[in-house]
């Protein structure tokens, strides 16, 4: 059985006795040719006879899979495919006329004849008429009048041929251009038809609006569907099958009118146009089954075309992406344009690289340079990445979509070098930064879901948009390895309805990102359940703090958050100090049972079936246990934690479902085969030793997790408290299970603000939506590598990393080296992470990324993304700080920005030799600089001695799982705003979007902070509120209904909200109002992953915050680095001296 429809039927007889529908069009019209193109003679005798298509059938192959192409159908000099409804040359006989004998041309009328030797070209299109013999224009259309003329599509028969493009009217540019010549595009213009762009095709003259009608019964049309092809049809397509080359384009792309914007409703009520059939809907046609469905066609918006698919080079925009949504939801693409920025052949690359060392062409917007010189450019860091101009025609369907968002995936480079050399010469990095399972921001549009699945057989690719159709449509050449696969049935063919679908529509073919619904073969076992088991230390330190009477609220406030859509979701709670004590729900039972478990040398448990409850049906028996876990153990004095039994009965629960174990620890595990011994902290910190404080103590953790990881189980870890909990050791459950570490040093139950803050975020992790027994995998193009991976994983093969649970917002950064000399202009990576949804569906996400290559340095240099180098930087630092020492990562750091700000002075400047007084550097990678320095003052790579290994641990974690968004602003570059001179709109919702508007950012420097002033400083988990000494009482009295400056308290506040909520400020609070909107703004660009703590910070007030404050003044110089400007003097003096 053919994988694709029967062929359609041939078009029905004209009067005229030609097979089109509105006469026959003069010889040698075509895709690429004028209405008035060079006349080109098919001569009856070179024909094939009807027995080729007897000897098909024969054969068992249709006429739409064989070279003989179907009745009425010729070859597009584009493409390889079937253009339908294309006229043949000349008059067709009648129908049981034998064809004439054969007559053997001259061979010199042969050469002519052939494609690479057309006949010359004449002045005027009656003068190539008048030059063939009248043996060549036999049977041809009288040309008076022009009765057939070219004409938009959707718009009547004219009476009058169209003027042709200016380019090519008589006595300007010369004459019109030859059969295989494209004429280019004229730019759109009022009142004159739209040409369409390069690399599609022209209509036939003649032709109606809607490219044919559902076809007429076969008594009418004397051809039924699967009938014999008429002789002569299959001459005229066999002959112009040997003039003109195998390619496909679809014959779908139809010019348009351009009228000025007062006359389109006037124009739309005169000439309406066709229903357009939506994806996915059922259209009703008439007929018998038998007959073949026709479909809308995928340009001209009418409906009753044969659908034609694929196109080689040029791909057709659907209707949908011109005239309306096809898909609801779905934006409406624009139409096709070329990239302002075409790819550069290697002869130009060298020519511009001559031009730029010259200092030619600086002025342009994209290959700016910046001096190394004064303060940052802030505002540098919302912008955007630099652009990715790829070549055209680079997808298979114009679409915007079809480019990555880079808050999916992230380049450090967005033009790749095409060489090793190359790229070792820019001493740039090269790499990406994935976030593979995001959430939906508020107004983004949800990821469009498809059905079924279409693969490379080779390489396993996901199909994409940068896919290219060939052999008609029937085919789509992979991207990654150019394989050719066969286009499923479903493509076009909805076997369900029997009906017709538009493939250029499919979500797939217009997103970069999109979620396949995987079938069985995807999945291993059946779709598990969401499964919590939660460790609760229960010890005397965690019951001094408050914690288990916090902790049970908590999880009590987000039952209703936890996913369960089917009602499967099911919750365990064990509680640690010297014994294990595990609790059994009956269902439909209000009391809880207690059952203790003191023997730990064999984990054993008490109710192997009992002790997982179900959230839906043991719902009253939860709620009332963990509403007295404070009770429960208030008086609990027991100093031991056993842990590690914890661990081990909690992984015998889990041992055939899978879920995610979060342990809650508030001192140091002591019991069990993974006790820890306490370590000396003090003396270590600030010296080479340090290092060996952030890296486990034993393997037994390390081990455990890698086990759990083959079983999909997955561990979050939450540290409490500030006694020693050795933070490096415990967190490896996380760190290879892919889960997250959480930190909250200052927490005690008495103080608000620190309970509000680890209710809100723990709430909102238990509440998230995450894939449960997932892989990443990450596919290049050839020639590319994956050299190393950085994040929370655990890397089963060399380019598989398993996530038992994928936590969403985390992301994972690889290194790519070159291995081979890239010859493509494009080079691709796709991302398919597999995994089961909350609700149950086996899933795979796929975001598919297109970079252009080039060869010269300077396109390499100045199209750098700086927040995704900072971001990749300090990824592989924190890295380094583990696996070696400290010192060696700053140390890397520094040297690696020195590289690169020295080979571009190398490579890319006038002063490529000597010593200069200002470094330069592109407007690109004008911030990497600083960035690199306040990596460099950040806690997880600070020097000193005042920072705890837990706190250095927790901020490791943090720029491994951060996206590069959050990552390097605010968590390791703070924002400062001024309060005191707000703009009015400032904290205020637009009206259009409805985002809140922040205010202007200021550098980080203490200079900015005056006495009169007060200012706000948010680094992502705390914001600290700066007032100056002589701040104006009615600004403070508006902020924090206080008016003297001196009774406002130092320290920490519930900042207050004095609108209680409302859309506008109360009375005499409008400054309250706006910096509550200013901070809600804020924790949105952190997909509210933290609550902030908010410290009053006065400038006469206690040292302890003012220096807390300070060290996120990155500008300025402190104990641990230079200022900016001191650190820019060390780069220059290095770089004039070599030394790098």
């Amino acid at each position: 059985m053919n994988s694709h429809p029967p062929p359609p039927p041939p078009p029905p007889q004209n009067p005229q006795g030609g097979p089109g529908r509105m006469g026959t069009p003069p010889v040698g019209f075509g895709p690429g040719s004028s209405p008035l193109a060079q006349v080109r003679p098919q001569p009856i005798s070179r024909t094939s006879t009807p027995s080729n298509a007897a000897s098909h059938s024969a054969a068992g192959v249709s006429p739409a899979h064989s070279d003989s192409t179907a009745a009425g159908v010729t070859r597009s000099p584009f493409a390889g495919q079937p253009a339908p409804f294309q006229q043949s040359p000349g008059p067709v006989p009648p129908q049981g006329t034998p064809p004439g004998p054969r007559t053997p041309r001259p061979q010199q009328q042969q050469q002519q004849m052939s494609p690479m030797n057309t006949a010359p070209r004449v002045t005027s299109p009656l003068a190539r008429t008048a030059a063939l013999s009248p043996s060549q224009i036999a049977g041809t259309p009288p040309m008076a009048g022009f009765a057939t003329p070219l004409r938009p599509m959707g718009y009547p028969p004219q009476n009058t041929p169209p003027a042709p493009p200016q380019q090519y009217q008589q006595g300007q540019q010369g004459n019109w251009p030859p059969h295989n010549q494209q004429m280019p595009p004229p730019q759109p213009n009022y009142g004159q038809p739209m040409a369409p762009p390069q690399g599609y095709p022209q209509q036939v003259a003649g032709l109606p609006p809607s490219l044919g009608s559902p076809p007429p019964p076969a008594s009418q049309a004397g051809v039924g569907v699967g009938a014999p092809v008429p002789a002569p049809l299959q001459a005229t397509a066999s002959a112009r099958r040997r003039h003109y080359p195998d390619q496909v384009t679809p014959a779908a792309y139809q010019p348009q009118q351009m009228a000025p914007p007062q006359q389109q409703q006037q124009q739309q009520q005169q000439y309406p146009q066709q229903p357009v059939q939506q994806f996915g809907q059922v259209p009703q046609f008439g007929g018998g089954a038998q007959q073949q469905q026709p479909v809308a066609d995928p340009a001209s918006g009418q409906s009753g075309g044969f659908f034609v698919p694929g196109a080689a080079q040029a791909p057709v925009p659907p209707a949908s992406a011109v005239q309306g949504n096809m898909v609801p939801g779905y934006p409406t693409p624009p139409m096709p344009q070329a990239p302002a920025y075409p790819p550069q052949q290697p002869q130009m690359d060298a020519v511009s690289q001559q031009f730029s060392n010259m200092a030619l062409g600086s002025n342009s917007q994209e290959y700016q340079i910046a001096l190394l010189s004064g303060k940052p450019v802030m505002a540098a860091l919302d912008e955007q990445p630099p652009v990715i101009k790829l070549p055209p025609n680079a997808t298979c369907v114009p679409s915007p979509n079809a480019v990555c968002p880079p808050q999916h995936k992230r380049s450090t480079l967005n033009a790749v070098p095409k060489t090793d050399k190359l790229l070792k010469k820019t001493k740039l990095p090269f790499g990406l930064v994935i976030t593979p399972f995001k959430t939906q921001d508020p107004g983004e549009e949800p990821i469009p879901i498809v059905p079924e699945i279409v693969r490379c057989r080779r390489c396993r690719t996901y199909i994409n948009p940068f896919v290219q159709f060939v052999e008609g449509g029937r085919r789509w050449k992979c991207n990654m390895c150019s394989l050719s696969n066969d286009v499923p049935l479903q493509f076009d063919y909805d076997s369900a309805t029997q009906t017709q679908k538009n493939r250029w529509i499919r979500p797939d073919l217009n997103y970069s990102v999109v979620e396949f619904i995987a079938p069985l073969e995807y999945m291993v076992r059946p779709p598990m359940p969401p499964v919590y088991v939660f460790i609760i230390d229960v010890s005397y330190a965690s019951v001094q703090l408050g914690a288990p009477g916090v902790i049970g609220k908590t999880i009590l406030s987000a039952l209703d958050r936890i996913p369960n859509v089917d009602n499967r979701a099911k919750v365990a709670f064990i509680a640690v100090d010297s014994s294990l004590h595990f609790f059994q729900v009956r269902p439909n039972s209000t009391e809880p049972q207690q059952l203790v478990v003191s023997d730990l040398e064999e984990i054993f448990l008490p109710s192997p079936t009992d002790l997982l409850l179900n959230l839906h049906e043991c719902r009253e028996g939860i709620e009332c246990l963990l509403s007295r876990m404070e009770s429960m153990f208030k008086s609990n004095h027991s100093v031991g934690n056993a842990l590690s039994p914890a661990i081990q009965a909690a992984q015998k629960m889990l041992g055939t479902l899978g879920g995610k174990i979060v342990v809650l620890q508030a001192s140091l595990p002591t019991i069990g085969e993974g006790k820890i011994e306490p370590r000396p902290e003090g003396k270590d910190l600030g010296t080479p030793r340090e290092s060996e404080l952030l890296r486990p103590q034993n393997n037994w953790y390390k081990s455990l997790a890698a086990d759990c990881s083959r079983i999909q189980i997955a561990f979050d870890t939450v540290f409490i408290g500030q006694q020693p909990m050795d933070v490096a050791t415990v967190s490896c459950l996380a760190h290879y299970t892919g889960g997250s570490v959480f930190h909250y040093p200052s927490f005690m139950a008495t103080r608000k603000p620190e309970v509000e803050r680890f209710t809100h975020e723990f709430s909102n992790h238990l509440a998230a939506h995450v894939g449960l027994e997932a892989v990443l995998r990450i596919r290049a193009s050839k020639g590319l590598r994956m050299a190393s991976y950085y994040g929370n994983f655990f890397l089963r093969s060399l380019d598989l990393l398993a996530l038992p649970n994928v936590t969403p917002n985390h992301s994972y950064a690889v290194d790519i080296e070159i291995d081979e000399t890239i010859t493509t202009p494009m080079v691709y990576f796709q991302t398919a992470l597999l995994h089961t949804s909350s609700s149950g569906e086996r899933r795979i996400r796929v975001s598919t990324l297109a970079l252009p290559t080039t060869e010269n340095i300077h396109t390499v240099f100045h199209h750098a993304d700086q927040i995704a180098i900072a971001s990749l930087m300090s990824k592989k630092a924190v890295d380094r700080a583990v696996e070696a020492k400290l010192e060696d990562a700053r140390d890397a750091l520094q040297y690696k920005t020195l590289e690169i700000i020295g080979a571009f002075k190398t490579e890319c400047t006038q002063s490529s030799s000597g010593a200069t007084t200002q470094l330069q550097i592109p407007r690109a990678l004008q911030l990497l600089p600083f960035l690199t320095l306040a990596s460099l003052k950040h806690t997880s790579l600070r020097s000193g001695n005042n920072i705890p290994p837990a706190l250095r641990v927790a901020s490791i974690n943090n720029i491994l799982t951060l996206p590069a968004e959050q990552g390097v602003q605010p968590y390791t570059v703070a924002r400062l705003y001024s309060l005191h001179d707000l703009p009015p709109q400032a904290g205020y919702a637009d009206e259009n979007t409805g985002i809140i508007e922040l205010p202007p950012r200021l550098g980080l420097s203490a200079d900015i902070l005056s006495p009169y002033g007060i200012f706000l400083l948010h680094n992502g988990c705390d914001s600290f509120l700066w007032i100056g000494r002589d701040a104006n009482p009615a600004l403070c009295k508006s902020l924090l209904d206080v008016q003297d400056v001196r009774m406002i308290p130092n320290g920490v506040i519930a900042f207050p909200d004095f609108s209680n909520g409302a859309d506008s400020p109360a009375q005499g609070f409008e400054l309250n109002f706006q910096v509550n909107g200013i901070m809600r703004r804020l924790n949105q660009l952190c997909h509210d992953l933290w609550k902030p703590v908010t410290y009053i910070c006065k400038e006469d007030g206690d040292p302890m915050l003012r220096m807390a404050m300070t060290q996120w003044l990155s500008e300025d110089m402190d104990t641990s680095a230079p200022s900016y400007q001191q650190f820019l003097n060390q780069l220059r003096d290095k770089i004039n001296r070599g030394n790098f």
